[in-house]
């Protein structure tokens, strides 16, 4: 974003900036690093087991590319129901495109919907392409899998491992901005003003949000000091 010669000093005075994950909670991975680690597992998994079936979770739209790249990687074709597909074509991208099927045993990539990433789901799911395939590795991507446990993308546990076949991971994949980034993005920005549309609802979480901000916009070098107190207060409120 701030490669784009549209932004390079240009004054901006209104900035309504998406906090879903205005939160120091939530200052997880940058999305490539995320993908390149969903990527690792699933070709590392094949090829400890080239009898494994890959799931991914997505919701009515988003996850493109984690799936893309993840089918990209293993060389195979992309599952997705019809009313997905329907979804994905509005896209007119020709790379998922020559990706997607609707036949389920031509991929190796299944999407399913995030509310069916439990185990009973995913269980019935490789059934039905059994022997073709014997074990299954599902992928649950969304922010909200982030922990202060899981910091590190190296430290990523599965959330069911290898259970009569099943393996699931949640990982910190997500389409809106991490809170570093946004952090980032207002600092390059400097707006003067910052309109907060997620998470708005209360003149409390406003005037948390609006702290945040002036830390993120200080001019006299204190604002990383006061950031690092203000996330304390926040962590307890």
């Amino acid at each position: 974003m701030e490669q784009y010669p549209q932004l390079q000093s240009v004054k901006i005075s209104q900035l309504y900036l998406d906090t879903t994950y205005c939160d120091p909670a939530h200052a997880f991975p940058p999305q490539q690093e995320v993908i390149q680690t969903a990527v690792s597992i699933a070709t590392k998994a094949v090829f400890a087991n080239p009898d494994t079936l890959i799931v991914c979770g997505t919701y009515t739209i988003g996850k493109e590319r984690l799936f893309t790249a993840i089918a990209d990687a293993l060389d195979c074709k992309v599952c997705v129901r019809r009313e997905k597909k329907h979804i994905l074509d509005c896209l007119e991208d020709s790379h998922i495109d020559k990706l997607l099927t609707l036949k389920w045993k031509e991929a190796r990539v299944h999407v399913l919907p995030m509310g069916q990433l439990n185990y009973q789901n995913l269980y019935d799911h490789l059934n039905q392409f059994r022997p073709t395939y014997n074990h299954l590795l599902a992928f649950e991507p969304t922010g909200w899998t982030h922990s202060k446990k899981t910091l590190a993308l190296t430290n990523l546990k599965p959330r069911i491992n290898d259970l009569n076949g099943i393996t699931l991971y949640g990982i910190p994949y997500s389409e809106h901005s991490s809170y570093t980034e946004l952090k980032q993005f207002v600092r390059f920005i400097r707006p003067e003003q910052i309109l907060p549309t997620v998470n708005n609802g209360s003149a409390e979480s406003r005037h948390k949000m609006q702290l945040l901000f002036k830390s993120w916009l200080s001019k006299d070098g204190s604002g990383d000091t006061r950031q690092t107190a203000l996330n304390n207060w926040l962590s307890r409120t």
